[in-house]
């Protein structure tokens, strides 16, 4: 069961209008909380902005800003027609989340944290599936974008991603490399 959730969960970012429930929200946090975190030093930080909420709509209008102010496409109209995408597609998703990694007291502590809280996405995404709900994992604009002091992150958690959830509208395809294509047999 555990194997066929792995093969067909997929990044989603297109969903239908149906809400997530707050219950279902914790469910799939609580999911990513049984990470393995060496140390036991639970690194992880869930910040979940509500759905047609102030905070979402500031978040969503520096990000738009962001990508205006740094899209690499000199095209006028290109420039706004991705702002306005990346603004949309926040204030659209039917759930908005950041993940932060908290700071070790040293680099190596830093980096497992990070690992941990990354392991603690992949749980989130596993049990979203399982329940029928999809979620996109962004390192892109939403986190690129400086929206820590707008939502309350500390300046020194590290950003895991931006998690966009909500019910699929349509389930993605994919394939993978076979395995001995992508392992070294010693």
């Amino acid at each position: 069961m555990v194997l066929e959730a792995i093969r067909t969960r997929r990044n989603v970012r297109e969903f239908t209008d149906k809400p997530v429930t707050v219950d279902d929200l914790k469910t799939i946090i609580e999911a990513a909380t049984w990470a393995p975190n060496h140390r036991h030093t639970e690194p992880w930080r869930f910040i979940v902005l509500a759905k047609d909420g102030e905070l979402r709509k500031q978040v969503a209008q520096i990000v738009h800003d962001w990508t205006y102010d740094n899209i690499k496409n000199p095209n006028q109209k290109r420039r706004i027609d991705s702002s306005e995408a990346a603004k949309r597609e926040i204030l659209d998703a039917p759930a908005f989340m950041y993940v932060y990694a908290l700071e070790g007291p040293n680099e190596e502590v830093t980096r497992e944290n990070y690992a941990a809280t990354a392991c603690a996405v992949q749980n989130l995404l596993l049990a979203a599936h399982s329940i029928g709900i999809g979620v996109g994992w962004s390192t892109g604009k939403p986190c690129l974008a400086d929206v820590r002091s707008t939502i309350g992150a500390e300046p020194d958690w590290q950003t895991v991603g931006a998690l966009y959830i909500g019910y699929p509208a349509e389930k993605p395809e994919a394939k993978r490399a076979p395995v001995d294509d992508v392992t070294t047999w010693r």
